[in-house]
């Protein structure tokens, strides 16, 4: 006798370190009794709205799947029967089928307290996904793996690097825009984030930027003359037939209708006959222009890690991480008791819970003693090198 049941397709655990550590301890290296408290104080609705395009509902219903928000992300259940101890689906997804979900920003604040660009450049979206082919990544995170320290690169405050991308076992955090490397200039330009299982956790970052594109692609040529063609392939790597137009000008622009193709990851590769001029560029198409960002799941890429079905076409149920680092700042007391050196000596963190105990110097150049409040997320104050939080006293 067949026993027919919901299994979990994949689950997606967003983890905001603003929301869950206490003060300037991670959540993750907590005892099981405070991150318990903390878990049951977080929901991920407080800062996100998390749905699935219509493609992606259209196809939960063909696969009589389900899904579902929680309070720490989603999770996606599909039907299945168990057979000789294998959980089958009761309708296998195919190889190329992506699930795909807009994220929406619903926390003013959000930007402030999240180790991010404060703006997001014009015509950029975020872009999370498991699909291991598109950039590179470690799993269980579905954010890319930051780069290399690169000489001569300017780094700004939030930016990260890892010490090796392959098999990072550090993760640095810019304090101040600096271009020093983190494993010679720690001091002062960076910090190195704590390891949980001998690991650095990997978080949202600017390599999860990609291109937008709404309904008209539009890409302007950058060298005056050059009138180069577009060709458009998807994710797997299938050409798209498009019909392009040029607009004349001082620099050329190409414009293509894709309106009629399915939302989703595209590359476009634009160039001259003689290759004098070439650009390629991977780009998210979403006619949904309120989106901060987009999650794609897909159910087999490079990384059999990343699957959602083993090789005989059992479920692999996995639960992908997608993690954001609070902001961290330098924080400034302002006040008849202080003066401009009244600053912390380090960057620190923004957090919703708990308290950090913090000495700075007063008017008279001496280590105030009180404890001083913490500042709210509302406070910062972005500056040429460094982003302060100003506390009024």
């Amino acid at each position: 006798m067949l026993k027919l049941s919901y299994e979990t397709l994949f689950e997606i655990s967003i983890r905001h370190h603003y929301h869950l550590d206490d003060g300037a301890q991670l959540f993750d290296t907590l005892g099981t009794d405070a991150q318990f408290a903390l878990q049951n104080k977080y929901d991920v609705s407080d800062f996100f709205s998390i749905t699935p395009t219509a493609l992606t509902s259209s196809l939960l219903a063909n696969y009589h799947a389900v899904c579902k928000a929680t309070s720490t992300g989603l999770i996606a259940g599909l039907r299945y029967t168990q057979t000789d101890a294998l959980n089958l689906p009761e309708i296998k997804p195919n190889d190329t089928t992506t699930f795909s979900f807009y994220v929406t920003v619903v926390d003013g604040l959000f930007a402030n307290y999240s180790a991010l660009p404060l703006q997001l450049p014009v015509d950029m979206v975020y872009y999370f996904t498991n699909d291991a082919a598109f950039s590179k990544r470690v799993f269980p995170f579905i954010t890319a793996t930051p780069a290399v320290y690169a000489g001569g690169t300017n780094y700004y405050p939030g930016d990260m690097l890892v010490n090796n991308q392959a098999v990072p076992t550090k993760l640095f955090i810019a304090q101040k825009k600096n271009n020093l490397d983190p494993a010679a200039a720690l001091a002062g330009n960076w910090i190195t984030d704590p390891l949980v299982n001998e690991k650095p956790l990997l978080y949202a970052g600017a390599p999860d930027m990609v291109r937008r594109m709404g309904r008209i692609f539009n890409y302007q040529v950058t060298v005056a003359g050059k009138l180069p063609t577009l060709i458009l392939k998807d994710r797997f790597g299938n050409t798209i037939n498009v019909t392009t137009v040029t607009e004349t000008g001082d620099l050329n622009q190409l414009k293509a209708d894709l309106s009629t193709f399915p939302e989703g990851l595209y590359y476009a590769h634009i160039a001259t006959a003689d290759n004098s001029y070439k650009e390629d560029f991977p780009f998210y198409y979403s006619q949904n222009s309120s989106a901060w960002a987009f999650i794609d799941i897909v159910t087999k890429t490079s990384d059999s890690a990343y699957n959602l079905l083993n090789p005989d076409g059992s479920l692999t149920s996995p639960v992908f991480s997608l993690r954001f680092k609070n902001r961290a700042t330098f924080w400034r007391y302002v006040g008849k008791s202080f003066g401009a050196a009244s600053v912390s000596a380090n960057s620190l963190p923004l957090t919703r819970q708990g308290f950090i105990s913090v000495q700075v110097p007063d008017g008279s150049g001496n280590n105030t003693t009180d404890d001083l409040p913490n500042p709210s997320a509302a406070m910062i104050k972005p500056e040429i090198n460094q982003i302060f939080s100003e506390i009024y006293m």
